[in-house]
């Protein structure tokens, strides 16, 4: 897929909608793996390229007579985690703490929460 593609919104605001978009982006990236039991509920392969996610971990929950699925926000959290380590050389609380906003602004675009 073009990157132009991935652009089904347009704001240079703060955009639950562009969110929502770069999550899907994230996804697309990489590969899910829920065959393992992986401490802190989810992590990454070395290269970043697969998102490990806790087998006993639920795919879905129910919220207001919705089901959600929990990987895109968890793939978030463990790609700008992976990213800020690997590329900006981050000390992993500095990159935990701006993971753990992505996820909840990620969460929050999704009108969960």
């Amino acid at each position: 897929m073009k990157l132009e593609d991935e652009v089904r919104h347009v704001s240079e605001d703060l955009d639950d909608d562009v969110l929502s978009d770069a999550v899907r982006a994230l996804h697309r990236r990489v590969k899910i793996v829920h065959d393992f039991d992986i401490p802190y509920i989810a992590g990454y392969s070395k290269d970043g390229r697969t998102i490990y996610i806790d087998r006993h971990m639920p795919r879905t929950m129910d919220w207001k007579s919705a089901k959600v699925r929990l990987a895109p926000f968890l793939l978030t959290h463990e790609i700008v985690e992976k990213a800020l380590l690997d590329e900006l050389g981050l000390h992993y609380l500095h990159a935990h703490q701006i993971a753990l906003r992505a996820e909840r602004d990620a969460v929050k675009a999704a009108g969960v929460g």
